[in-house]
């Protein structure tokens, strides 16, 4: 994606999020996080740069969705 100076990224716009945003979007703590990759395929993180983790914001939104549908189901 592309953008000018001074143009603003839309609200849908994938982007890499750091542990807590992900935290704040799922409402679990690391370890339970790290532990659901492991186990139940939770997104991984992407790690840019080689060094910290972030995880795609889109990815993890989709796994709360697939988890609400399942229970609604």
């Amino acid at each position: 994606m592309t953008r000018k100076a001074g143009q603003r990224v839309t609200a849908n716009a994938d982007r890499l999020v750091m542990l807590k945003v992900v935290e704040d979007i799922v409402g679990l703590k690391r370890t339970r996080i790290y532990r659901l990759i492991r186990e139940s395929g939770f997104p991984a993180p992407y790690k840019p740069g080689g060094v910290g983790s972030r995880w795609s914001e889109a990815e993890v939104r989709a796994w709360v969705a697939r988890i609400k549908e399942a229970r609604a189901a």
